[in-house]
């Protein structure tokens, strides 16, 4: 086939050597042509890769400004005392961010770690599973509870939790309620009078019966009575204090009046609240004798009210350092 186009060439007026190249080039195209297309591997199918497990992001760092050990101090205990309003409440989130706030200022802080500890703690094993039934009294509160079972009014929100108690200040007269640990033993019951033929020979029957016969009140009933009316209409036109008192002295008078007690004990409590409102709201307009003042009341009605304490100290201190500033203007 070469030498064909060779001749080809040739008679078209090329030279020999000009047509035997272009002979050898027509002959590659067609056998270039004829050769059927080397088929090119396909590549193997790409591996498949996993997606990156999901980074959980770092929990935010509190920052806090750098203060003098005193004040870092002082300030911790202030968020600790607002976490616990905030529990109290039922505000857990909120409450856990104040905490934390409270720790960033004073690590040390033995009440702001108390509290997130029974944040994070399971009620069951922290007081475990065994438990009595208890009848919520009207002027029952959970810190209060916690301070007669637990030994402890700060640890009201395990105990609260312990019960499935979302909002500890709602709290209900009536409610059931259980309590860690075994009931106490019911109060001894009142011996029975001694029958005049059992304690003493026959012939004594008078001397017997006046011997099995109470003895007579410490005041007449009539006089609490009077003491209670006036309470209840102190209470109404407002005057808590007054009617503290008149409730307070008619359970004197009469100290089995049972009533008497009770509607002393809740006008404490009601009396208690309202001086902790009056201060607050003194100390946010900067009055800070008044709210010293209510604080100290409240301290008077229940010595052991930790939360008027730590206050009365706050704005004691707050007073104090206004003064140095100002120089007692």
């Amino acid at each position: 086939m070469t030498n064909r186009k060779s001749i080809e060439y040739a008679q078209e007026g090329y030279t020999a050597a000009q047509a035997a190249v272009l002979a050898l080039f027509a002959a590659g195209m067609i056998v270039g042509c004829a050769t059927p297309p080397t088929a090119v591997p396909t590549s193997a199918p790409a591996a498949v890769v996993a997606p990156p497990a999901p980074v959980e992001p770092p929990k935010p760092t509190v920052v806090v400004p750098d203060l003098p050990p005193a004040q870092a101090k002082a300030q911790a205990q202030k968020h600790a005392i607002e976490a616990i309003d905030q529990l109290q409440n039922g505000d857990e989130a909120a409450a856990s961010h104040t905490i934390e706030l409270a720790l960033a200022f004073d690590p040390g802080n033995e009440l702001a770690r108390k509290l997130r500890d029974q944040i994070a703690a399971d009620p069951e094993k922290e007081l475990g599973s065994v438990f009595f039934r208890y009848t919520v009294q009207r002027d029952d509160s959970i810190s209060k509870l916690a301070q007669q079972y637990l030994g402890d009014r700060f640890r009201f929100y395990i105990l609260a939790r312990y019960n499935e108690i979302t909002n500890p200040s709602r709290l209900a007269a009536g409610q059931v309620i259980k309590i860690p640990g075994k009931a106490p033993p019911p109060a001894p019951a009142r011996a029975p009078a001694r029958s005049p033929e059992a304690s003493e020979p026959a012939a004594k029957p008078a001397a017997a019966e006046a011997e099995a016969a109470p003895a007579p009140a410490s005041a007449p009933a009539p006089e609490a009575n009077a003491l209670m009316q006036k309470g209840v209409q102190l209470q109404r036109t407002g005057d808590l204090a007054g009617a503290y008192a008149a409730f307070s002295e008619a359970s004197q008078r009469d100290r089995g009046n049972h009533d008497a007690a009770v509607a002393r004990d809740s006008a404490k409590q009601a009396l208690i609240r309202r001086y902790d409102r009056e201060a607050v709201q003194a100390f946010q307009r900067q009055n800070l004798d008044m709210a010293i003042a209510r604080w100290t009341s409240i301290l008077d009605l229940d010595p052991n009210n930790q939360k008027a304490r730590l206050e009365r100290e706050r704005a004691t201190d707050l007073k104090k350092r206004m003064t140095e500033k100002f120089g007692g203007k």
